[in-house]
Order: structure tokens, then C-alpha cells, then sequence
């Protein structure tokens, strides 16, 4: 299943999505003042500046012959002062101020709750930026003492979230749904904790809650591009119905026409055995430059198991014309031309395929078939004995291996029946019958086995045998 969006890289975007610290009741930010602290000293040395007047007495500038007492000026020589005319020159502790003086330094420079907040959210997204997610997540619960569900229920959440996404790149499956079920109990319409969500449940083979979430999510977003992705998830859990269903609620959520929606509609109706109908479908794209190659193979593997294999090895040659180089192009043309008795065709399409495909084993055995078809019994035994050599491990034709490892290879017993042939062909009696026997001790196509021993042993004058092993024949025939 292709998700269209990655693990690695969602989670990344959607952990740096940040949210700013914020609480149901705003505090008020204090205000900036410009206050320079000022050392104590005796109040008859401190001094304002000239220029601080005081209010209640404004003072005109006159020339210096046209002062008077009821007019103070503030250039007035220190000994022309009198009780009556207060100059700026006025003792500190007579000075009015306009601003209230701080009494608690240690009250007005303190970190407030929402800066503890603010600080620990951003390290944490620095911490997840530089991919350190042990630190992220300390300071993601540093944000948790400072934030909690009733009084900020956003960030409360956005905190869950992130952690749970960190969950999910540690692997760490159960306690990132736990996370993610505890931030939409806070927040039901967190959209991207049902996407995370769809992608845990994915990852853990559970398709039913993989699509129970995304389609939680398309709900709460509106986003019907991923109805393609529920589409992928019901196609891989076998519903293809549903699947087909899912496609058509994408294509028609849109807004306008998908190029490829006629060819995907083809591609569900060829899965759920719909043959006919996904040929029609298919057709509408066999002259497109961009799917008129897959057009051109999927009409041939409908038409193969419809059991038209010429029709379907046209298709397969009009595939390969038009640059198609799908898995099995080969295997499967060469099992059509070997159903139609197209031996030389067939052996070509084989041989290419053990080059090119991963149907080695299953190419290699019709090949053989097809050469001894053609009557070239030496290389046709020797392609058996290949075959035989390769998968065949049981004791005394190799090492064995160990049941469900990688290297365990299940071997077609009828590659000992047909090399018995070409070896009988060949005048190898002996051998011919130990390739019989072997049929005969895996109960492979008993009747015909017994049969075709006891013509060698007619041939080798053991009438003994002979009567034997077709009296045997006659009693497993139908």
C-alpha cells in the first residue's frame, strides 16, 4: 500500500507546527520602563537636571534686566533665590515624578508562567528540528506543568500530539495511540491525531482502524483526495467493492476529471473477476501515451484468464510495442504460447523471463516442457536437471532446508516425470526409471507414473515389473 503521505515526512511537518502558548485568561504584559537605577545620596547633593521643570510653574526666558521676583526664570543666579522662587535646582525629595517608583526589583523581573511555557514549547521544537527526541520530549513535559486541558485546551492537545508523533518514530505503537486517544478526548476535532492514528493502525496491519480514522479525517478536513488512500486500504484488506466505492467518492471529490480514474476503475473491476467490463475499461486507454502500455498488458491478463490466450498474446506484444516492461510480460505471454502450442514462441518468452523476472523456478520448468516439446530431449533434460538441482532438497538430492526460511524451495515433481521421458527418449532405462520411481514414492500423478515404468520395463525385458506396475496403473486409474 502506497500512503500518499510518509511516516518520516508528515511527521516531521506536522511536529513543527507550532502552537502559540496561550491561556483562557491572558495575563497583561508588563510595561517597558526606561528607569535607570540611581545611587543614594544626601538630599542636599541631589541635583535635577536644568531642564526638568517643575509643572505648577512654568517659566519664561527674558532678558536678564527685565526680571522680576514674580518671575522666576530658570537661569537665575544661585544667590538671587529666595524661599518665595523655587528654581529647578530643587532638593531630590521635593521632586514630583510621573511614575510610580518600583518597590518589589524581584516581582517585576520575575519569568511569568506563559514565557516558561513559551521558552520549553520552543526548545522542544528545536530540540525536534535537530531530531533529538529525548530532549523534545523533556521539554514537551516541562510545557505540561505549565498547561493543562481546562485552561488551554489547544496547546493541551498540540503538546499530546507531538508526543505521540515522537512515539511513532521510536516505534513505539501503544503508548503513541495512547497520546493520541488522550489529546481527541481533549480536543475531539484534532484532525491530524485521526491521521496519525490511520497510520499507526496501517502499520500495525489493522486496515478496519487504519480506515476508521482516515475517514474520521476526511470528516473533520474535507480532504476527499485521501478517499484514494481509503480506497488502497480496502484494495489491500480484500474488500474490493469498497475499495471501487472509496475511488469514486476521490474521483468526484476533485472538481474536475481524473486522467487515470477510467484505468483505476478497470483495475478493480480486473480484481474482483469482472473480466468483460474491465476490458472495456482498459480499451478507452489503449492509445494513451501514459497508460496505453498498462492498458495494453492488464486487457492481456483479462484475457488470459478468460482462457483467450491468442487474443491475450496480442495484447501482450502490443504492451511490449509500446515500450511496456511490466513483471511478468514474459512469464505470462510464455505461458499463453505454451497453451497454444506455440513451443518455440513459448521457450523464447521463458528463457527471457529467467533473465529478467523473479519466476525463475516456474520459467525454468515450462521452458524444459517446451524443449521437450520440440523434441530436444538432451537440453530439455538438462534444463529438468537444473531445475531439479535447485529446488529439491530433500536429503538425498542436497541440504535441507529449513521449513519456511528463505531458502526452502518446494520442487514440481513433474520435472522427475518429464526427464524420465526425455531420458527413456535418450535410452537412459535406468534412469528413466529412477526418475519414475521418485514419482511414484510422492504419489505424483500415480496412474500415469506406474504406466509409463512399466514401459521400461518392457523395454528392458522385465516382464516381472512390467505386469506389476501396470496392474498397479489400473488400480489407481479413474
Amino acid at each position: 500500500m502506497n500512503m500518499k503521505r510518509t511516516v518520516a515526512g508528515f511527521l516531521a511537518v506536522l511536529m513543527m507546527m507550532a502552537i502559540i502558548p496561550s491561556f483562557a485568561e491572558e495575563a497583561t504584559a508588563p510595561v517597558a520602563l526606561d528607569i535607570q537605577p540611581e545611587e543614594a545620596q544626601p538630599a542636599e547633593a541631589a541635583e535635577a537636571p536644568a531642564e526638568e521643570k517643575t509643572e505648577a510653574e512654568p517659566t519664561v526666558e527674558t532678558p536678564d534686566e527685565e526680571k522680576t521676583e514674580a518671575e522666576p526664570t530658570a537661569e537665575a543666579p544661585a544667590e538671587e533665590k529666595t524661599e518665595a522662587e523655587p528654581t529647578t535646582e530643587a532638593p531630590a525629595e521635593e521632586t514630583p515624578t510621573e511614575v510610580a517608583p518600583v518597590t518589589d526589583a524581584k516581582n517585576a523581573t520575575a519569568i511569568t508562567d506563559n514565557q516558561k511555557l513559551d521558552a520549553a514549547y520552543t526548545l522542544a521544537l528545536n530540540a525536534i528540528t535537530s531530531e533529538d527526541y529525548e530532549t523534545a520530549k523533556e521539554y514537551i513535559n516541562i510545557c505540561f506543568a505549565y498547561c493543562d486541558a481546562q485552561s488551554n485546551p489547544v496547546m493541551f492537545s498540540d503538546l499530546l500530539l507531538k508526543r505521540a508523533c515522537i512515539d511513532v518514530i521510536e516505534q513505539k505503537n501503544d503508548m503513541a495511540l495512547l497520546n493520541l486517544d488522550a489529546a481527541t478526548r481533549v480536543k475531539p476535532d484534532l484532525a491530524d491525531a485521526y491521521l496519525v492514528k490511520t497510520q499507526v493502525y496501517a502499520s500495525l496491519g489493522d486496515a478496519d482502524r487504519a480506515i476508521s480514522s482516515l475517514e474520521k479525517y476526511i470528516e473533520l478536513t474535507q480532504d476527499t483526495a485521501l478517499y484514494e488512500t481509503v480506497a488502497q486500504l480496502q484494495e489491500a484488506k480484500g474488500d474490493i467493492k469498497a475499495a471501487q466505492a472509496a475511488y469514486d467518492k476521490f474521483v468526484a471529490g476533485a472538481g474536475a476529471e481524473v486522467e487515470e480514474a477510467g484505468f483505476q476503475a478497470g483495475l478493480y473491476k480486473m480484481e474482483a473477476g469482472n473480466f468483460q467490463e474491465a476490458i472495456a475499461d482498459f480499451e478507452a486507454y489503449k492509445d494513451n501515451e501514459t497508460y496505453g502500455a498498462g492498458a495494453m498488458y492488464n486487457i492481456g491478463i483479462c484475457r488470459m484468464n478468460l482462457g483467450e490466450f491468442a487474443a491475450a498474446v496480442e495484447a501482450f506484444v502490443s504492451c511490449e510495442e509500446k515500450g511496456g516492461t511490466f513483471e511478468g510480460l514474459y512469464y505470462n505471454r510464455g505461458v499463453c504460447r505454451l497453451l497454444t502450442e506455440k513451443w518455440a514462441d513459448a521457450a523464447t518468452d521463458f528463457a527471457k523471463s529467467i533473465e529478467t523476472e523473479p519466476y525463475r523456478d516456474d520459467a525454468t520448468y515450462n521452458l524444459g516442457i517446451c524443449q521437450m516439446q520440440q523434441e530436444d530431449y538432451e537440453t530439455a533434460e538438462a534444463t529438468f536437471t537444473q531445475y531439479i538441482a535447485e529446488n529439491d532438497k530433500t536429503p538425498e538430492n542436497g541440504e535441507q532446508a529449513e521449513a519456511g526460511s528463505e531458502t526452502e524451495r518446494i520442487v514440481n515433481y513433474g520435472a522427475y516425470y518429464y526427464r524420465a521421458a526425455c531420458r527413456a527418449a535418450l535410452g537412459k532405462l535406468e534412469d528413466a526409471v529412477a526418475d519414475y520411481t521418485v514419482c511414484i514414492e510422492q504419489q505424483y500423478e500415480l496412474a500415469q507414473s506406474y504406466y509409463q515404468r512399466a514401459q521400461v520395463y518392457a523395454a528392458l525385458g522385465d516382464t516381472e515389473k512390467q505386469n506389476a506396475d501396470l496392474a498397479e496403473s489400473l488400480k489407481y486409474a479413474e
